[in-house]
């Protein structure tokens, strides 16, 4: 079994990444606070993964990031510190007062993060994890995997030779052997990317560096940034015989930005509706159910399925766009099958839980399950009615946390769009609208509503292709739609006088 969730201690220098590694094992949820010397820093975990990370050292906290960027002058600073209302983050109310994009915060907000990570790399201090605190709700989010957020503090280091201590002596270099670890969609430096390819568990520190075409600094940082982000090991003993390279495929680069799909595949909406479905159920089934298998399969096969399936719900999928909202549902979902692993994956812990397993119990595991679904649907009932309620008397907060609580527990076209609707009145909350409504239209296409509503959010921003397209999407399902007809001339006669001009 994997060791408990640290909840407090002592990191010596060095030790902040194996302490943030075993967050994302445990798939943690939470707030970390950091105490460094007189400074306190703060990272907020969603499924294991860094979502936020903020600091109460003067010179770390956004003003003053901001003002040292040129983004943001000293004196207009100082006024909107005075100007901020009490309950409202800065970066939302400098959002709020146009002084800055939401693009533009979370480039800065990311920068910051990495900043603020690598100052605290190879210092010691103590910590304490708040286990279950969430994300204040108009907090951006950060785009990066914890892996991807170490991997980037380590080459902000700017004494690349500190960086040693990272690596902890001159071992043999192994691949990581965690899943969870191993697939977090590093971008590797080309020397990183190098070095990764070379390792097989039998060359010590000292030889893969003098195999190394690079510089010792570049070795260091980047044997350093593989080190931190888990993706490499260093061992006091050496494999038995070379390892396979284990490959870790690097995401395709980026194409040049292209119309974007508004409708998913119907592959996609499976797989959205499955995750859903099995996040709700998986763990009341038994070990072997969560994998697909008869209590008869061999260790082969227990273990080759669970491999599979790593891939398939490993909560870094979450940034494929049909997925976007549902990093909890993939985190519980692999933290069932890593728990059914645990016991099915060696013969003797198996063994004692078969003896455990009954007919009875079976049943008895069915009727729960009925009764958790007829109480999620209260729930579901209870918060939507309650949402409308607050949305009436101007609380939008709380509504958007009632109503994202119930497209989790059942997903339906109407539920997404009200709860985009509702983050629309937020500015800061406009990407996670588009992202529900986009799951809206995937969950029914012919939703009407859901399409103007999409409709309208890209003719607000004079991207009347996209428009364009939403209204398209309506007149196939209702071909005799005179109103959609009457918007779609509207928005195609400016491109036809272009064409004439």
């Amino acid at each position: 079994m994997p060791a408990e969730l640290q909840r407090e201690g002592r990191f010596e220098g060095g030790g902040l990444p194996p302490l943030l590694r075993g967050y994302v094992r445990r798939l943690a949820v939470g707030r970390l606070d950091a105490i460094i010397g007189d400074g306190i820093r703060h990272l907020w975990f969603e499924a294991g993964q860094a979502r936020a990370v903020a600091s109460e050292v003067e010179d770390e906290k956004l003003g003053k990031w901001l003002v040292s960027r040129g983004v943001l002058e000293e004196h207009r600073m100082a006024i909107t510190l005075l100007r901020q209302p009490d309950g409202i983050r800065f970066g939302t109310f400098l959002g709020q007062e146009g002084l800055l994009t939401a693009e533009a915060l979370t480039k800065e907000l990311e920068a910051l993060s990495v900043t603020i990570v690598s100052r605290m790399l190879l210092e010691s201090g103590d910590f304490v994890f708040f286990e279950g605190e969430k994300l204040p709700m108009d907090a951006v989010s950060l785009g990066m995997t914890t892996g991807s957020l170490l991997a980037a503090a380590v080459r902000a280091v700017p004494d690349g030779d500190l960086l040693w201590r990272l690596i902890g002596g001159d071992g043999f270099v192994w691949t990581a052997q965690d899943a969870l670890l191993l697939y977090q969609q590093l971008h590797l430096t080309p020397q990183e990317g190098y070095l990764l390819s070379r390792v097989d568990g039998t060359s010590t520190v000292a030889s893969l560096q003098r195999l190394a075409p690079m510089s010792r600094g570049e070795f260091t940082r980047a044997l350093a940034a593989l080190a931190a982000a888990g993706l490499v090991e260093i061992r006091s003993i050496s494999a038995a015989k070379p390892l396979a390279k284990t490959k870790v495929e690097q995401p395709p680069e980026p194409a040049p930005e292209a119309e974007e799909e508004l409708q998913y595949s119907p592959q996609q909406q499976r797989e959205y509706a499955d995750v859903i479905k099995l996040a709700s159920e998986i763990s009341h089934r038994d070990y072997y159910r969560r994998f697909g298998l008869a209590p008869g399969a061999t260790q082969d096969q227990v273990h080759s399925r669970y491999l599979e399936f790593v891939k398939l719900y490993h909560p870094d999928r979450a940034r494929e766009p049909h997925l976007l909202s549902l990093r909890n549902e993939l985190a519980q979902i692999y933290s069932a099958l890593q728990e059914a692993y645990e016991t099915l994956g060696h013969p003797e812990s198996r063994a004692r839980y078969e003896q455990t397993l009954s007919t009875s119990q079976r049943v008895d595991a069915y009727k729960d399950e009925e009764r958790r679904r007829g109480a999620r649907n209260a729930v579901v009932d209870a918060n939507l009615k309650r949402a409308r309620e607050l949305i009436r008397a101007g609380d939008v907060g709380m509504a958007v946390q009632l109503l994202d609580q119930a497209a989790r527990l059942n997903p339906t076209a109407e539920t997404l769009l009200l709860l985009a609707r509702a983050e629309f009145k937020n500015p800061m909350w406009g990407q996670r609208a588009l992202d529900h409504l986009k799951h809206a239209v995937a969950l029914a296409p012919e939703f009407t509503e859901a399409w103007l509503e999409l409709a309208n959010f890209w003719a607000i921003r004079n991207m009347t292709d996209r428009q364009q397209q939403c209204l398209e999407k309506i007149l196939e399902y209702d071909p005799q739609n005179v109103d959609v007809k009457a918007a779609l001339g509207h928005v195609k006669r400016p491109k036809l006088l272009r064409k004439r001009s």
